[in-house]
């Protein structure tokens, strides 16, 4: 699998630890936040390249971390969670820029192909000439890379 680093922003903590595990048995480091502040901080501090966030989080709700997304890492990808799953919500988000759109129960196959997407969206970058990783100094075909947990959730 290929190394991208991940960030899970959830305010509950079942629903965090799922994609947490999930992510992690596909070999992505994973951090963790508990509200949208703390995605802000994350966002402006770590090489992030694939967000999973929650519909609605504490402070925020997915508008904002795709407006912060697209502020401060550009090249990553969103996927926009949904207890709900509402047409227009879903319509919205991809609008603004989600990458995709899911519902818990988050399922590991649906997961993984969702990096493998994300994966392959960063390997045509790379074979174009483009730096798609350009803040982890990695490169996408570079292997599998173990699963570095850093909580910033509360």
């Amino acid at each position: 699998m290929s190394w991208i680093q991940a960030l899970v922003a959830s305010a509950d903590v079942e629903r965090r630890a799922t994609l947490e595990k999930i992510l992690g048995e596909c070999g992505l480091e994973t951090v963790l936040a508990s509200n949208t502040e703390e995605v802000r901080i994350i966002l402006l501090q770590e090489p992030i390249h694939l967000v999973f966030c929650e519909d609605n989080l504490p402070e925020g709700d997915f508008r904002a971390i795709l407006r912060l997304a697209k502020a401060t890492r550009p090249d990553a990808h969103v996927v926009v969670s949904s207890l709900l799953g509402e047409w227009d919500e879903y319509l919205e988000a991809m609008q603004l820029g989600a990458f995709d759109f899911i519902a818990p129960p988050y399922r590991g196959p649906e997961i993984l192909s969702i990096v493998n997407s994300v994966c392959q969206d960063y390997l045509v970058k790379q074979t174009q000439g483009e730096d798609p990783l350009p803040h982890s100094g990695r490169s996408v075909v570079s292997g599998r890379q173990g699963n570095r947990l850093r909580r910033y959730a509360s």
